[in-house]
């Protein structure tokens, strides 16, 4: 047993705030008045902000009738709506259920079988999907409320956290708090990768102890400015000091959903955070993106590392990499929590994992037998404490297992304890690999394979065996940038193992190389799903058929009466799929609903195909052929979209960000419209007469008249900060004089508001704009709808390739005289006609690179082309693709379109990198459909609504060349923006 006599940290009892958390807003208001508590996106709230809210809310969720003692799932990303509806729950004694935005479905089914919530705070349309699916699942009724949809309610009448916030005179009715120390709070979730999740009852008391004791210990205090970059519904962000810890110092929170280095550095720059938690496999993706990422970091006080081992020689570089002290966090949503101490020496931060928060908390080093080990040996962890539980919430049978009978938890973490208290973290029990009746420590193997020269990181897992019982399987990844013939192969890995001092029998049995690592939605390696994509492969070498033949579509035909786009727009609305994909091609809308399987391209550029597994490749969209010709079905033809930051990769830039650069979708049902007549296609029959009488409802009522328009929602074209925008231009211009390129896109982004219907607005935009293409679509991770002016590549089944280079624009009024004139000032104007040419001769470099070079030929040069408010100059060239080459390569050669990034491609991303505020995400990217018979169609996406998390908005940009004047390219990018502000709709009454 431990008890370190160097923490001087009482139980909590002693807690400064009484131990109760339903009055903590009021006391933090109270203490800290008008400083910042909360930044999350466009929202800054000050303490007396944060309590008004709270209140407000709390009250409605009264009204609504959530009473005390009620269980309410909460399943919200890093927002303002988490950190009030959390505290709301809390105030009227209702139980919070935390879960985390990326949750399984399966986990959350059995939450609620747990829990049996009377309510659910949900995010976005596709969380209200999510949480109405598994609802609709178990007896009893379930309110669902949702944030991040808008201001009142989506099209199903879920109310949102905003319309059910009541005002002050109505709020003030609300009961007073009535916890006790004693009362659970809230309920965590347990955490790992294997098995169900299970309820963790904490207590007001033990709570606020967790936090407020840890936020003594790490030294916040009013000047902290702590960024929560992991999702907060987790222990070790929300009370790790964490959130709470910050709010109870008084410091600052900010908040953002993207963990990517491109977002959250620039936050921190802007913001001056002092502190923030990562998980090892972000701390490293981090540490790298350094070598491009540039963004000062200079305010950062502190980074903690913890939810997994962190690898000693990982956490060497750390603080030379992000330039502040490491603090390693080992603990449990269970209770626990150690610390490294700010005043520790490196050779414990590095090697430890810290020594116990409170004086009072017990450790047992136990062996397979439950007899006490000595200190530094390994063993199982058990503890007892004053802040851990001593039993889960609603499960007597796996509190058994899990807690001795003196009350002791079972943390099955195999750890080392030093002399001086601290403990050095060597693995999971569960990790230990029974091979050939002797044990092996998945984390000793993993220490020694990132020791090899070669192996970047490591997991090492038990995969069931045949003749071992079970074989010792690893992942491995090489060094950033490596080929892959630099990857030692298993052979020199055992020699050099067997050489370092590995026992033969800890050597792995099988070796196997990725790209990126599967995680889980607390950011950690997710050995499960590895596991299971090697029995996969055990198992089957796809998805076929009978005897081996690839799937097949079940197809019909049906006649149509109504327009085309009337009746993709209606099915936008009337889809329940959480994935959907309209795209617009030469008079045929071809829809896709539902994901049967999918390619992925992760920030790194590793492509993963539709077993799951890491597709090998040359490069990024060589592997995206690969996967593609590897889908285990006939005449297939897939949807996909490509964010503009593929282009670092393709471009040979450092890349570290966590949303996929691009994600390709097969659908498992399809229905293509031309005029008078639809083709239907699904994978399971049993769809297929469901599907057709859902296309003739639709067909029936779109013929006999159109959809309700919805009220116009008004966002002005010249809306937004115009001086900023100008600066930026200036500053583009001064490079381009400078000698640094010769061109540059630099787009600006507009809100529009979160009411915005995106098919009614699709339907708006596209009857009134000309594009070359449109489309539609919906993911769990984004929306968006746009009518693009061009597309970055064509490319038929016969190897034909083509693309439409547009640059130069002037305004389209409808009024042929004046628009006469400006036309004949786009044919006239040098800086235009320069910024034209220079555009078309990039393209056709390019296209020399995937097409032979005898058949290249630019069939019309620099032509008008209207394109809704707005007219361009237009070129269009030709090519046949070269012997031996896909049409990802003629992708690859033009990818992103130089009319959206600049001149040389390069320097362009650079300096858009630099003078854009946020990353462009699908904006000047691609949304495309890609056929079996190698027909690629990639639209580029300009004149576009997005919508992400809480965000909703439009974008557009304007050519930078020499001659260019600030004033000009502000006025383009507001006769771009007007193609698209002029038709946004709201959801009609």
């Amino acid at each position: 047993m431990t008890k370190p006599s160097d923490v001087p940290f009482a139980p909590p009892g002693d807690s400064h705030l009484a131990g109760r958390m339903d009055v903590l807003p009021d006391a933090w208001a109270t203490r800290h008045g008008a400083r910042t508590a909360l930044v999350a996106g466009a929202t800054r709230l000050t303490y007396i902000d944060l309590q008004q809210r709270v209140q407000a809310l709390a009250a409605g969720f009264h009204r609504l009738g959530w009473r005390r003692g009620d269980h309410v799932i909460v399943q919200l990303p890093n927002t303002a709506g988490f950190v009030t509806g959390l505290l709301a729950l809390i105030r009227i004694g209702a139980l919070p259920v935390m879960t985390l935005p990326g949750q399984r479905s399966g986990d959350l089914d059995a939450v609620f079988r747990a829990a049996c919530p009377v309510g659910w705070l949900a995010h976005g349309p596709a969380g209200v999907i999510q949480a109405q699916a598994i609802a609709s699942r178990h007896p009893g009724p379930c309110r669902i409320v949702a944030d991040g949809i808008g201001p009142a309610t989506d099209a199903a009448g879920v109310p949102t956290l905003d319309a059910l916030a009541l005002p002050p005179a109505d709020a003030d009715t609300l009961p007073p708090p009535a916890a006790q120390p004693g009362d659970i709070a809230l309920l965590l979730l347990s955490g790992g990768t294997t098995g169900a999740p299970k309820l963790i009852p904490r207590t007001h008391g033990d709570y606020v102890y967790n936090f407020d004791a840890s936020a003594r210990l790490c030294g916040f205090d009013e000047s902290t400015v702590y960024l929560a970059v992991l999702p907060a519904a987790h222990n070790f962000v929300l009370g790790c000091p964490g959130v709470l810890g910050t709010f109870a110092v008084g410091g600052t929170v900010v908040m953002t959903q993207q963990a990517g280095c491109d977002e959250a550095m620039p936050l921190i720059a802007r913001e001056r955070v002092t502190d923030l938690a990562l998980v090892p496999p972000l701390a490293r993706l981090w540490a790298e993106a350094r070598d491009w990422e540039d963004s000062d970091l200079s305010s950062l006080r502190r980074l903690q590392v913890g939810g997994a081992r962190l690898d000693p020689a990982l956490a060497r570089t750390l603080p030379d990499r992000l330039g502040c002290p490491l603090q390693q966090v080992y603990g449990m949503a269970e209770g626990l929590l150690c610390y490294t101490r700010p005043d520790d020496p490196d050779e414990i931060v590095f090697a430890c994992q810290g020594r116990p928060l409170s004086s009072d908390d017990e450790l047992r080093v136990v062996d397979a037998e439950g007899q006490p080990v000595p200190d530094g040996a390994p063993g199982e962890l058990l503890v007892r404490g004053p802040y851990t539980i001593r039993a889960y919430y609603r499960a007597s049978a796996d509190s058994a297992r899990a807690f001795t009978p003196d009350g002791f938890f079972r943390t099955g973490d195999l750890v080392r304890r030093r002399p001086d208290g601290n403990v050095v973290v060597t693995g999971r029990v569960k990790e230990q690999i029974q091979r050939a009746g002797k044990k092996v420590s998945a984390a000793v193997v993993e220490a020694a394979l990132c020791a090899c020269p070669g192996v970047r990181d490591a997991a090492v897992a038990a995969v069931p065996d045949a003749l071992l019982g079970e074989r010792i399987t690893a992942w491995l990844q090489g060094e950033p940038g490596a080929p892959g013939s630099a990857c030692p192969d298993a052979k020199a890995l055992r020699a050099t193992l067997l050489a370092a001092g590995l026992p033969a029998h800890q050597l792995p049995d099988q070796v196997l190389w990725t790209d990126h690592w599967p995680l889980t939605a607390a950011g950690k390696i997710d050995k499960r799903r590895l596991v299971q994509s090697v029995l996969d492969a055990d198992c089957t070498d796809g998805i076929d058929g009978d005897d081996g033949e690839p799937l097949r579509y079940h197809t019909c035909e049906l006649p149509l009466h109504a327009a085309p786009l009337h009746l993709a727009a209606r099915m936008a609305r009337d889809a329940p799929d959480d994935t959907l994909a309209i795209y617009e091609r030469n008079g045929e809308w071809s829809i896709g609903m539902g994901a049967a399987m999918t390619v992925t391209v992760a920030g790194d550029g590793a492509v993963t195909g539709h077993d799951g597994r890491s597709v090998p490749g040359p490069d990024t969209c060589a592997g995206i052929a690969a996967a593609l010709g590897a889908l285990p079905l006939a005449d297939w033809r897939a949807y996909g979209r490509v964010d503009f930051a593929l282009a670092r990769v393709l471009q040979g830039m450092p890349q570290a960000a966590r949303r996929p650069l691009a994600w390709l979708f097969v659908p498992a049902r399809e229905i293509r419209l031309l005029q008078g007549r639809a083709q239907v296609r699904c994978l399971d029959p049993a769809d297929l007469p469901r599907l057709q009488a859902w296309l003739r409802d639709l067909d029936r009522i779109a013929a006999a008249g159109p959809m309700a328009e919805g009220a116009p929602l008004l966002v002005p074209a010249d809306a937004g900060d115009g001086n900023t925008y100008r600066a930026a231009v200036a500053s583009v211009l001064a490079e381009i004089r400078a000698g640094r390129y010769e061109k540059v896109i630099l787009s600006r982004r507009v809100p529009v508001p979160a009411a915005t219907d995106f098919p009614l607005s699709y339907l708006a935009g596209r009857l009134a704009n000309t594009p070359a293409r449109s489309f539609l679509w919906r993911d769990p991770a984004c929306e968006a709808y746009g009518f693009s002016p061009e597309t970055v590549v064509e490319v038929d089944p016969d190897g034909r390739v083509s693309t439409q280079p547009l640059a130069g624009t002037r305004a389209l009024t409808g009024e042929p005289v004046t628009d006469a004139r400006l036309r004949q000032a786009l044919l006239t104007d040098p800086k235009e006609i320069a910024e034209h040419a220079v555009s078309v001769a990039l393209a056709l470099d390019e296209l020399r690179t995937a097409c032979d070079e005898t058949a290249l030929r630019i069939d019309e040069f620099m032509v008008v082309r209207a394109r809704g408010s707005v007219q361009h100059l237009a070129s269009r060239l030709h090519g046949q693709l070269a012997a031996g080459k896909s049409p990802w390569a003629a992708f690859a050669a033009l990818f992103p379109a130089v009319t959206a990034s600049g001149i040389p491609k390069r320097a362009a991303v650079a300096s858009i990198m630099r003078h854009e505020p946020a990353p462009r995400g699908l904006y000047s990217g691609c949304v495309l459909t890609a056929d079996a018979d190698g027909r690629l169609d990639a639209a580029l996406v300009l004149r576009s609504v997005f919508r992400q998390d809480d965000a909703c908005w439009m974008q557009a940009g304007a050519g930078i060349v020499r001659d260019s004047t600030p004033n000009r390219e502000w006025e383009e990018t507001c006769e771009k923006l007007a193609c698209v502000a002029r038709y946004l709709r709201s959801a009609a009454p």
